[in-house]
C-alpha cells in the first residue's frame, strides 16, 4: 500500500492556521478591554480617598495669642520659686528648776459623789417623744442666691507643673478648658496652633504616623533616598500582627532602622475598633524630611 492510498481518519479534522490564531487573539484582547473598562467605571463611581495624617496639636487655655511672635511656645513661663525664709536661731533651753520636795505619802482627794437625778413620769414621756425636724422654707430669692454646683461652674484649666518653661504664646486662639481636655483625650498634643482631625479615620492615621515616627531613631538620612513605605497589619486593640517593607529607601541601614521602629512600637494605643475593622492593613510612609 502506498502512502497516498492510506485510509484517512473519520471525522472533519481542521488544521490550525494563522487565521484561527488571529481570531483567538482578537477575542482575548476584546475581553481584556471589557474588564479594564469595567474597573475604570468602578473606580470612577467609588473614588479612593487619600487621607493625609496631621500633627494633631491644640493651643491650651493658659496660652496668650500672639501672631507676631516669630517662635511661639504655648507652654507656660517658669514659675518664680519662693525665696527661702531665714530661720531664727533656736531659743536656749530653759534653766531647770530645783526639784521640790515631795512628801513620802500623798493624800488622794476623794471624788464628790454625783447627785442623783430625780425623774418624774411627765419628764420621762417628754424625753421619749422625738423632736420633729423643722421644715425649711425656700423663697424664689433664696433659691437664686444658692451657689451653683461644681458641674455648673465653668472651670479654668491650670497649666501643669511638669512642662518645660516657655513664652506662653501661640498663633491661634486658645481653646476652652472643656474643648482642650476633649482634644487631649482624642490624642492631641500641646502646640502653637489648633490642628484637629476632620474625621475618625484621619485621627487614627495621625496617631499611627506619630507613634512610628517617635520610635524611629538611629538612622542617617541623605539625599537620593526614597521614603520608606511600611506595610503594617493590625490585630485586636491596635497590636502589630505583621509588618514588612513595601518600598525600600535604597539604603539597607535605613530600612533596618524602620523595622526596628516597628518592633519598638508593638501596639498603637487609641485606635477605634471601627477603624481597625475597616483598615486591618495600612501603608505607613516614613520620610524624615516631610515629618
Amino acid at each position: 500500500m502506498y502512502y497516498h492510498e492510506q485510509e484517512k481518519p473519520e471525522g472533519d479534522v481542521r488544521e490550525i492556521n494563522f487565521r484561527t490564531m488571529g481570531f483567538s487573539l482578537l477575542c482575548h484582547a476584546a475581553l481584556g478591554l471589557v474588564f479594564l473598562s469595567f474597573s475604570f467605571v468602578i473606580s470612577w463611581l467609588h473614588p479612593h480617598e487619600t487621607i493625609i495624617p496631621i500633627d494633631m496639636t491644640v493651643v491650651p487655655p493658659w496660652a496668650e495669642q500672639d501672631p507676631d511672635d516669630p517662635n511661639p511656645d504655648p507652654n507656660p513661663p517658669p514659675k518664680e520659686l519662693p525665696k527661702p525664709v531665714e530661720k531664727a536661731p533656736p531659743a536656749p533651753d530653759p534653766i531647770p528648776k530645783a526639784e521640790e520636795k515631795v512628801d513620802a505619802l500623798e493624800k488622794i482627794p476623794e471624788k464628790p459623789k454625783p447627785k442623783e437625778k430625780k425623774f418624774t413620769k411627765a419628764k420621762l414621756e417628754e424625753q421619749k417623744k422625738p423632736e420633729k425636724p423643722k421644715e425649711k422654707k425656700f423663697t424664689k430669692a433664696k433659691l437664686e442666691e444658692q451657689p451653683k454646683s461644681a458641674a455648673q461652674k465653668t472651670r479654668k484649666a491650670d497649666a501643669p507643673d511638669n512642662l518645660p518653661p516657655g513664652k506662653g504664646t501661640s498663633r491661634d486662639k486658645p481653646l476652652s478648658a472643656k474643648d482642650y481636655e476633649k482634644a487631649l483625650a482624642a490624642g492631641a498634643r500641646i502646640g502653637a496652633k489648633n490642628e484637629l482631625p476632620t474625621s475618625e479615620e484621619q485621627r487614627c492615621f495621625s496617631i499611627i504616623k506619630r507613634t512610628f515616627r517617635e520610635n524611629w531613631t538611629g538612622f542617617t538620612w541623605h539625599d537620593g533616598l526614597k521614603p520608606v513605605v511600611l506595610l503594617v497589619r493590625f490585630g485586636p486593640g491596635g497590636r502589630l500582627a505583621a509588618y514588612s517593607i513595601s518600598v525600600s529607601s535604597g539604603d539597607k541601614a535605613v530600612d533596618q532602622s524602620v523595622l526596628a521602629a516597628a518592633r519598638r512600637v508593638g501596639t498603637v494605643q487609641g485606635l477605634s475598633s471601627a477603624f481597625l475593622e475597616k483598615h486591618a492593613e495600612i501603608r505607613v510612609e516614613m520620610n524624615p524630611i516631610k515629618d
